[in-house]
């Protein structure tokens, strides 16, 4: 899978394409993108038959019935075997699209160009694709991997303040889970990043696609290593589901998770209370934890016993265990995690 990363790159994917033969271009992607930079794409894609399917943006679009609407257009306009699906938009495009490639006629090739910051260092590395179903995040999915790509940091200039919170929570992640160092430049660089400082992300895209790169590398089928990549996601995940992907997005849903899971590291005894505490007071620079009631907790814990790490229903957490490492722990004691939803320790 070959990865472009640069600034105003999207004006060369009609070069990066001419070598691929390609009957049609069917590109996916949601109205903000579209109203946003669909002519700007359109423009670089002059030489090739193409066609927009524009979907309502947000999580509720990754279902079902969303599924069905795409296949019935894609029979409508003809898409074949030999066509090319482009995922143009932010994490819910990328999910999406790729599903769609990945089942129509038994898959057919797609390419990503993610223009969200959470899509451009996460989701759109390392061929995860689904929907949701029954209130569950990507219950229904599989691993197809896109043909490129392309990731153009000029586009995160468009972006909403909570839009930049989304995707940074996940590069703070890749430097807790590998890259201390990564994890205390970012948080020494708020500022720039909120700014959309074109060079500063492009170096933070950067680091962070060449660490899940590397992870996804040696564990492809998410069985073993790559499972360290859901730090902060086990609770970050029910969070969101609790309050059906309204109040929380989903970088505020996994920095709220690794505040949570952080704490169960350190009262496990897995990190120390210091390291703890740089964790905690970088992350609620960003957004503040919450005390959970006890029917929230109760509906939490139903919703992670859905998540599809877990084994033999126990769950199973991506814990601290140092500065830029994690572990994966499936002996956590349930008392400890309704200990840290209910937050009396903050």
């Amino acid at each position: 899978m070959e990865v472009i990363i640069g600034k105003k790159v999207l004006e060369k994917l009609n070069y990066h394409l001419r070598e691929m033969a390609y009957s049609k271009l069917y590109i996916i992607t949601d109205h903000n993108v579209k109203g946003l930079y669909g002519q700007y794409l359109s423009d670089s894609l002059k030489d090739y038959d193409h066609a927009f399917y524009s979907i309502p943006p947000g999580e509720k679009s990754k279902s079902v019935d969303m599924v069905l609407a795409i296949y019935d257009d894609l029979i409508d306009k003809k898409i074949d075997r030999g066509s090319l699906i482009i995922a143009f938009g932010g994490g819910v495009v990328g999910d999406l699209a790729g599903f769609i490639a990945s089942t129509f006629k038994r898959g057919i090739a797609y390419i990503q160009i993610p223009t969200s910051l959470l899509a451009q260092v996460d989701s759109s590395i390392g061929g995860k694709v689904g929907i949701d179903y029954g209130g569950l995040k990507n219950i229904i999915g599989s691993f197809y991997f896109p043909q490129l790509v392309f990731i153009d940091v000029s586009l995160l200039k468009t972006l909403s303040y909570r839009d930049v919170i989304c995707g940074l929570a996940e590069i703070l992640k890749y430097g807790l889970i590998a890259d201390y160092h990564l994890f205390k430049y970012a948080c020494s660089n708020f500022d720039k990043v909120f700014n959309k400082n074109e060079d500063l992300l492009l170096e933070l895209v950067n680091s962070s696609v060449c660490i899940k790169q590397e992870i996804v590398k040696r564990d492809k089928l998410d069985k073993g290593e790559r499972r360290i990549l859901n730090f902060g996601h086990t609770i970050g995940h029910g969070i969101e589901s609790l309050y059906d992907f309204n109040k929380y997005n989903h970088g505020e849903a996994v920095i709220l998770g690794m505040i949570y899971e952080s704490y169960i590291g350190m009262e496990m005894g897995l990190i120390d209370s210091s390291y703890f505490i740089e964790i905690y007071n970088s992350l609620i620079e960003l957004i503040k934890p919450i005390r959970f009631k006890e029917d929230e907790i109760k509906s939490l814990l139903d919703l992670m016993r859905n998540d599809k790490k877990n084994l033999d229903n126990k769950f199973i957490f991506i814990l601290p265990t140092g500065k830029g490492q994690v572990g994966v722990f499936d002996n956590i004691d349930t008392d400890l995690i309704i200990k840290s939803l209910k937050g009396e320790w903050f």
